[in-house]
């Protein structure tokens, strides 16, 4: 998919779990960019097809779901080929109807889907394996949880291979705002 658009930048933002991808979008939202919320659009069209997914896993919980997917690889693939094309979809409207010079898709599977190439430029939010432990069992989930989602998706060091830039979050919020701004400042004005 293209999701490049004339007269725009558009950015395709990943990262590993717990990395501060959020964190990185909120900041490029603060600073007046469009964002995109591949989650947020994923979990709209889950309550749409609410129906078919409860037939298919015997629930509508999202958090059951999220383990058996990330446990079992063909419940990963059902549920990403039923998702994914919709949100893909929405984004490349969302894209489109923008008028802001600076648009960031916070897309997590951007590699593992290959889409990178649709992106004027790609950005891996980077933060050490130990942090992200971290920071994901204090949103209260296990480190069991935790590193079956890592595994599901390719390896952090491949993604900051394969990006366009890499914005290392090892520190304070603020460190982070500060690398993000600054990156502004650059993209804005091209």
């Amino acid at each position: 998919m293209n999701f490049r658009k004339t007269g725009s930048l558009v950015i395709g933002l990943s990262g590993g779990i717990a990395s501060g991808k959020s964190t990185v979008l909120k900041i490029f939202e603060e600073l007046g960019a469009e964002i995109i919320c591949s989650d947020n659009l994923a979990a709209q069209n889950f309550d749409l097809l609410k129906d078919k997914i409860k037939a298919y896993f015997n629930t509508d919980e999202k958090e059951q779901i999220a383990k058996k997917i990330f446990k079992n690889a063909q419940d990963k693939k059902w549920l990403e080929k039923l998702l994914h094309p919709l949100v893909l979809k929405e984004a490349e409207s969302k894209i489109k109807q923008s008028t802001k010079k600076i648009i960031v898709f916070d897309i997590p599977l951007l590699f593992e889907c290959g889409l990178e190439d649709g992106f004027d430029l790609t950005l891996c939010v980077y933060t050490d394996f130990n942090i992200r432990l971290k920071r994901a069992l204090s949103r209260k989930m296990t480190k069991q949880d935790f590193i079956n989602r890592d595994k599901a998706q390719i390896s952090l060091e491949e993604k900051a291979q394969r990006a366009d830039l890499v914005v290392f979050n090892n520190s304070t919020r603020r460190d982070l705002q500060e690398k993000i701004e600054k990156l502004f400042l650059i993209l804005k004005n091209k």
